[in-house]
């Protein structure tokens, strides 16, 4: 199997590390793949992309994306958006899994070891098979298989920032005796 990095038809392989290169004008990060910038994006904070405007990105081939947040279905998900607001990539959130979906892919995200750490490494699936691993210390994404770089981008979203909907109250459990 080649291991080579790739980024072809907005898909990932490799590792891809999230990196902080200013402060105040765009770009604020750039997603670096093999040390090689493949995406640059703006301000990341859960405020700007739940309650603002989202988040600018600009892929390396100059296809503008923004990450955001809209209500679907009475929950509120994450989801990278093209310059005609079409959905790229949607993330849901369920029972402390996330589920990411686009038009041509869909994966769940699920901790990995050490569930409520803050170091743990997340594991994405495709059909229960591994193709990538997450982690926040370095936020890095790393693929075995290529994964579409909208998924990429709200994996390291959803493990850094959450959804809102995980802490929505449920129905308290009973345990009977």
């Amino acid at each position: 199997m080649d291991t080579t990095p790739v980024v072809s038809d907005h898909s990932l392989l490799g590792r891809a590390e999230l990196k902080r290169v200013g402060w105040r004008r765009f770009p604020v990060s750039e997603l670096r793949l093999e040390g090689e910038p493949i995406a640059r994006l703006g301000h990341l904070g859960w405020l700007r992309i739940y309650l603002g405007n989202g988040v600018a990105v600009r892929l390396e081939d100059g296809t503008p994306w923004r990450i955001r947040a809209a209500t679907i279905g009475g929950f509120v998900c994450p989801l990278v958006v093209d310059k005609e607001r079409r959905k790229v990539a949607v993330g849901r959130s369920g029972g402390g899994l996330y589920g990411i979906s686009g038009r041509d892919f869909g994966y769940s995200l699920n901790p990995g070891d050490k569930r409520w750490r803050s170091d743990t490494k997340w594991i994405l699936r495709r059909h229960e098979q591994n193709v990538a691993t997450v982690s926040r210390k370095p936020l890095t994404f790393e693929a075995v298989e290529p994964v579409h770089l909208g998924a990429a981008l709200l994996s390291l979203v959803l493990i850094r920032y959450g959804a809102p909907d995980d802490a929505r109250p449920g129905l308290p459990s009973f345990h009977w005796r």
